[in-house]
C-alpha cells in the first residue's frame, strides 16, 4: 500500500483532532455560561468535568486496545461518531448531572481519538516525515483550541447556545466522513490481541517514562487551562475580558507547534521535549505573578506557545518509543495515564491558590522533562545525517 500524501493524511486527520481539541476545550467555557446563566457553583461544575475526565480516561485505554485489534481506520472513525452524535445534546440539557451524564459518553470518543489518530499518522507518514508529521497533527489542537475560544467569546452571544451546539456536531460528523478515504496502515498488525501486562514484560522502563512524561504535562496543562478564565478574573478581568485575553493568548499556540515541528527534525525528540517542557515551567511561574495586563500577556502567551508545542513533541516521540503491534497500545496506556493527571490537575486550584498551584504545575512539568532524559532519541538516523 503506497503512502497517502503528506497533505491530505494531515489536513484529514488534523481536522478531527481540532473538533476533539474545540470540544474538550469547550468544556470549560460552557460551564463558565452555564454556571452564571443556572446558578451552578463549584460542585456542580466540578462533577462535569469529573464525568468527562473520567470518560477520556476510558476512551483512551478502551479504543487504544481496540486499534490494535480491530485495525486504526475502522476506530478512527468511530471516535468521531460517537461524540458527534452526542454534542447536540449539550444544547438543551439544564441539569448538570444529565451533563455529566453526556460528557461521559462523549469522552469516550475524545478520549480514544488522540492516540489511535496520532498512532495512524505516524505508520502513514515516510520515516523522514514522521516526526514532523505528528506534531503538525498536533498543531490542531491549536486551531481547535482558538475555536473554542472564539465560538465562546462571539458566536455563543450571537446565534445562541443550543443552536451553536448543533452546527459544531454537524462539522464533526463531516470530518467523520472525510476519514473514510484514508487507508488502514499496514503496520496496524489488525487482530493481534495485545495486553498491557505484555507491554509491561516487553519493556517496563520505556513504558514508565512514557507514563510519567504523559502524566507530567497533562496534570499541569489541564489544572492551569480548565481554570484559565477564572485565574484571569482573579488578576481583575471581567468574564468577556477574561475570554477575549484566552483567545489571544491561544495564538501563540499555532507558532508554538511550528516551531517544534522544525526542531524535533533537526535538533531531536527529547531535548526539544526537554526545553519546551522546562520553559513553560518558567512561564508558569512568571504567569502566576504577574499583575499588569502587559506581564499578564507575555507570560500567558510563553505558557501557551511553550507548553503546547511540547503536546505536539510528545505526540509525535511517544509512537516511536514502541515497536509495531504494540503502539497503539503503548499510546493508548499513556493516554490513559495523562486522562488520569487530567483528573487530578483542575483539582489543585480547588484546595490551593493559583499561585500555588501554578508553581505545582511547573514542578510537575520539569519533573516530566527529566524522565525523558532517560529515554532513547527517535530521530531517524537518515535525519541526524542530512542536519549535519
Amino acid at each position: 500500500m503506497e503512502l497517502v500524501s503528506r497533505a491530505r493524511l494531515i489536513i484529514v486527520s488534523g481536522i478531527g483532532w481540532m473538533f476533539d481539541a474545540m470540544e474538550i476545550l469547550i468544556l470549560s467555557y460552557i460551564l463558565a455560561y452555564l454556571g452564571q446563566l443556572l446558578g451552578w457553583g463549584p460542585a456542580e461544575r466540578s462533577i462535569v468535568i469529573l464525568a468527562n475526565n473520567l470518560g477520556l480516561l476510558v476512551g483512551a485505554t478502551l479504543f487504544g486496545y481496540l486499534a490494535d485489534l480491530y485495525g486504526r481506520k475502522k476506530i478512527f472513525i468511530a471516535t468521531l461518531l460517537i461524540y458527534s452524535i452526542m454534542a447536540p445534546l449539550q444544547g438543551f440539557i439544564k441539569n448538570h448531572y444529565d451533563l455529566a451524564a453526556v460528557r461521559f459518553i462523549m469522552g469516550l470518543g475524545l478520549g480514544g481519538e488522540l492516540p489511535v489518530a496520532s498512532t495512524m499518522v505516524s505508520e502513514l507518514s515516510k520515516p523522514l516525515e514522521r516526526g514532523r508529521n505528528v506534531v503538525l497533527l498536533e498543531s490542531f489542537w491549536a486551531y481547535g483550541t482558538i475555536l473554542a475560544a472564539a465560538i465562546s467569546a462571539f458566536l455563543i452571544p450571537r446565534i445562541g447556545y443550543t443552536t451553536a451546539m448543533i452546527l459544531l456536531s454537524l462539522t464533526a460528523l463531516y470530518a467523520a466522513i472525510l476519514r473514510t478515504g484514508l487507508p488502514e496502515p499496514m503496520a496496524s498488525d489488525s487482530g493481534k490481541r495485545v495486553s498491557l501486562a505484555e507491554l509491561l514484560s516487553r519493556n517496563r522502563r520505556i513504558v514508565l517514562i512514557s507514563w510519567i512524561s504523559w502524566f507530567s504535562i497533562a496534570f499541569g496543562y489541564y489544572g492551569a487551562f480548565f481554570w484559565l478564565p477564572t485565574i484571569l478574573s482573579g488578576k481583575g478581568l471581567t468574564l468577556i475580558r477574561s475570554l477575549e485575553y484566552a483567545f489571544y493568548m491561544a495564538l501563540a499556540q499555532i507558532p508554538g507547534y511550528f516551531s517544534a515541528a522544525l526542531l524535533v527534525e533537526t535538533i531531536g525528540r527529547r531535548p526539544t521535549f526537554i526545553a519546551y517542557m522546562a520553559l513553560s515551567g518558567l512561564s508558569a511561574i512568571g504567569f502566576a505573578y504577574s499583575r499588569t495586563p502587559v506581564d499578564i500577556m507575555i507570560w500567558g502567551t510563553m505558557l501557551n506557545f511553550f507548553n503546547l508545542g511540547a503536546w505536539g513533541i510528545i505526540y509525535a516521540y511517544t509512537p516511536e518509543l514502541f515497536r509495531e503491534g504494540y503502539r497503539a497500545t503503548g499510546v493508548g496506556s499513556s493516554g490513559s495515564i495523562a486522562r488520569i493527571g487530567m483528573i487530578i490537575g483542575p483539582m489543585i486550584p480547588a484546595i490551593q491558590s493559583f499561585e500555588t498551584a501554578l508553581a505545582i504545575y511547573s514542578a510537575t512539568w520539569i519533573l516530566g522533562s527529566l524522565a525523558v532524559l532517560a529515554a532513547p532519541e527517535t530521530r531517524p538516523r537518515e535525519a541526524v545525517a542530512r542536519a549535519a
